[in-house]
């Protein structure tokens, strides 16, 4: 896919528009090891040990994204979403989320934040929230997923209806264990269907694939 022209601008710091991720993680070496990625590529980061310390210092409004623990002390991530969405309507926010935590990180997709990354966090899938942290931020015309309406539904298309049922409680948030009890079979089981699910829609990861199903969504909706 060519790059568009927010993707462009992203990638090229003399281009980019005023831009701080606000990272607030609690364990000290990812936290600095994190910020080092995003410095590195020329991107404002301001950083914290805690919510709270975020949501004293965010005052003046500023372009940017939040990435945040879901599991922070005091104030949690989800918990800090709710008060910035009410607050802050504009400025999107992330989460950082163990495996045992993605369902949570999926409820909070589901309710308005903007993405998630599962841990432990690659350079990579990073800088690539980071950029579509931007895109939402001013709005551009870009698309979130990496892959257009029209690939999503071909690979739909190759879903059985089973697997099918598991994407959807996927995407509704539940876990392996609950979906397996929803629909009455084991964990195991719905870890087969996951792989396979995986590999029909081309998911780079769970993020992507629920970021898929999102974009579809609101393309159904519109």
């Amino acid at each position: 896919m060519a790059k568009s022209s927010s993707q462009s601008e992203f990638s090229q710091p003399k281009k980019r528009r005023p831009f701080t991720v606000f990272l607030i993680v609690d364990d000290r070496a990812m936290r600095e090891s994190l910020a080092e990625i995003l410095r590195n590529q020329k991107i404002e980061v301001q950083d914290y040990m805690t919510a709270m310390e975020f949501y004293r210092d965010y005052r003046e409004r500023k372009p940017g994204v939040v990435i945040a623990d879901l599991n922070l002390r005091g104030m949690t991530g989800r918990e800090l979403f709710d008060k910035v969405n009410e607050e802050y309507a504009e400025l999107p926010v992330m989460f950082l989320a163990g495996h045992a935590d993605a369902p949570t990180a999926i409820q909070g997709m589901r309710a308005g934040a903007c993405d998630f990354l599962v841990k432990p966090v690659s350079a990579e899938s990073l800088l690539a929230a980071a950029a579509r942290g931007y895109a939402w931020y001013y709005d551009t015309d870009w698309d979130f997923v990496g892959e257009d309406l029209d690939q999503i539904e071909e690979s739909l298309a190759r879903v059985t209806d089973r697997e099918r049922e598991v994407l959807d409680l996927i995407v509704d948030g539940l876990s392996s264990r609950e979906i397996g009890t929803r629909l009455d079979v084991s964990t195991k089981t719905v870890e087969a269907h996951r792989a396979r699910i995986n590999d029909k829609m081309r998911a780079i990861d769970l993020p992507h694939l629920v970021r898929m199903m999102l974009a579809h969504a609101d393309s159904q909706s519109a």
